[in-house]
């Protein structure tokens, strides 16, 4: 099932022109596959600004914003 927030992902609308094999295979993974594994999408879900360098991988770095989130 496809992200709903593909369309409109500043990730994936500019920020890896330069590299779209890198693209194609998160887009894939992420955007197509499992949305609830992509870091961004959590982060956005609980409305917490997502940091534009941010990869939908980055599970650990998004973990410790929601902590630190929470904290505050």
């Amino acid at each position: 099932m496809e992200c709903e927030r593909l369309e409109k992902c500043p990730f994936f609308n500019g920020q890896l022109a330069d590299m779209p094999a890198v693209s194609g295979l998160l887009r894939q993974t992420y955007c197509l596959g499992d949305k609830n594994q992509c870091a961004r999408y959590r982060l956005a879900v609980a409305q917490i600004p997502v940091p534009k360098n941010l990869y939908p991988n980055d599970l650990e770095r998004a973990r410790k914003i929601l902590r630190e989130a929470k904290l505050a």
